[in-house]
């Protein structure tokens, strides 16, 4: 199998962490390292990953009128993995750009 990073660009997340009093409107990024046979599973595999560690920390509070998407902004194959332990780099979050 191949190595991957796929940068995961979150936009339209309601976000609310322990430490806010009040949601947010907020973009993120965030790299998924992962195997695969092609790039286009291994976006997948991305995308599915960050949905997952969503669903477990609880965080989105978008209304299902108001959904979220994760969109790929790249992906890599690589010759061998950074250094890192885990198949998910930190979220960086962005405030998201006011629409009108």
């Amino acid at each position: 199998m191949k190595k991957f990073a796929v940068i995961v660009h979150g936009q339209n997340f309601l976000i609310q962490d322990q430490e806010d009093k009040f949601p947010g409107l907020r973009e993120f990024y965030i790299h998924a390292f992962v195997e695969s046979d092609t790039a286009t599973e291994a976006e997948g595999m991305g995308q599915e990953l960050v949905r997952d560690l969503l669903k477990v920390r609880k965080m989105v509070r978008n209304p299902p009128e108001n959904a979220p998407t994760l969109l790929i902004d790249e992906s890599a194959e690589l010759s061998e993995w950074p250094e890192c332990t885990r198949p998910l780099s930190g979220f960086v979050f962005i405030e998201a750009a006011k629409k009108g």
